[in-house]
């Protein structure tokens, strides 16, 4: 250490370099404010504020008339909450972005505890009763119910939103931009002479009600956004809560649509709607970069799934090394690909 007084910003860092490194080790006592004011030649004052901020961190805390003690690295781990029945990821989108997050925070050290599902919890998320000692950040990845996360903000943890954006949470989040997605959707069929352009949203089942996914909804204000541009009107017969209205409500079109844009997916439903529409309809598909390894494949806006974890790790890692209250919004930017057909 330089002769000079040390700030309060590289005392702490040093602190926490030492902690870290096991120069006090778990369960033992820290010197006294005296003593390390003497070590780094600075005001007892500022000692005062850095034992805050690592008692903040989780670093240490405090015995009333004993003094401080080193905490068993409890900044090292996270608690990841995800909208998943299954044990393990999927191949599913939020099962991709959990692999690799995983994989990238097991390098910096971070251990995961992964609550999923159970048949005990309620349908959209892990019972935050559950999480009796959460880590030092937590993690949501797929929830989106409003009520859920104010409860799991409760547990005064900084948090990290994937796939959604707070509303009514003090938390960072990473999502996609459904809006641009929608917006670019459109524009390429109206380009393509496209005028009469079908919508298809997706719906979420919670507590047996079924509701427009939020991003369905963004797309769809996407869309109508470029629609004004063009001074078109998007005809309400033609926006579908889902695809399992279309094959209900085609026959009792008048007309039917020359352009469509709907979620990535090629099941059964899909290809029913796409046929109950006409074989000739030009579509527009809106997911990530795996439809782009299809032999042959429709116009598609996609998200990389690699840009969400690259910001989720960056952030996650200065809510560990800051411990500040997640407060950033991270909006990821879809890119057209005209595709193949």
């Amino acid at each position: 250490m330089a002769k000079e007084k040390a700030s309060q910003e590289e005392i702490y860092r040093q602190m926490r370099m030492d902690i870290e490194a096991g120069s006090y080790p778990a369960s033992s006592r820290l010197p006294s404010v005296r003593t390390l004011a003497k070590r780094f030649e600075a005001s007892p004052n500022t000692i005062s504020k850095v034992v805050s901020r690592l008692m903040e961190s989780g670093l240490c805390n405090a015995k009333r008339g004993v003094g401080l003690f080193v905490r068993s690295r409890p900044t090292r781990r996270l608690t990841l909450l995800v909208n998943s029945t299954a044990v393990r990821p999927g191949k599913d989108w939020c099962g991709y972005i959990e692999s690799r997050l995983c994989e990238r925070l097991v390098t910096d050290g971070i251990e995961t505890e992964r609550f999923h599902i159970t048949p005990d919890d309620p349908p959209y998320g892990p019972a935050v009763e559950r999480i009796r000692r959460p880590g030092r950040v937590i993690v949501c990845l797929g929830l989106n119910h409003e009520p859920h996360l104010k409860a799991i903000g409760d547990l005064r943890r900084p948090m990290l939103l994937i796939g959604h954006a707070p509303n009514r949470t003090a938390a960072s989040s990473v999502v996609p931009n459904s809006f641009r997605s929608g917006y670019l959707a459109a524009r390429h069929l109206i380009r393509r002479g496209r005028r009469d352009i079908a919508f298809i949203g997706r719906r979420r089942q919670v507590r047996q009600v079924m509701l427009p996914e939020p991003e369905s909804l963004k797309e769809l204000a996407g869309v109508q956004c470029a629609f004004v541009e063009e001074s078109l009107h998007l005809r309400p017969e033609f926006i579908f809560p889902d695809v399992a209205s279309v094959v209900e409500r085609a026959d009792s079109l008048s007309q039917k649509p020359t352009g469509i844009i709907l979620p990535a997916d090629d099941g059964v439903e899909t290809v029913q709607a796409l046929k109950a529409l006409g074989n000739n309809i030009d579509r527009v598909v809106i997911g990530d970069e795996r439809i782009l390894s299809k032999a042959r494949r429709p116009g598609a806006v996609v998200v990389k799934r690699d840009d969400v974890v690259d910001i989720a790790v960056d952030e996650l890692l200065r809510l560990f090394s800051e411990q500040r209250v997640g407060n950033r919004n991270f909006v990821v930017d879809g890119e057209l690909n005209e595709g193949t057909i």
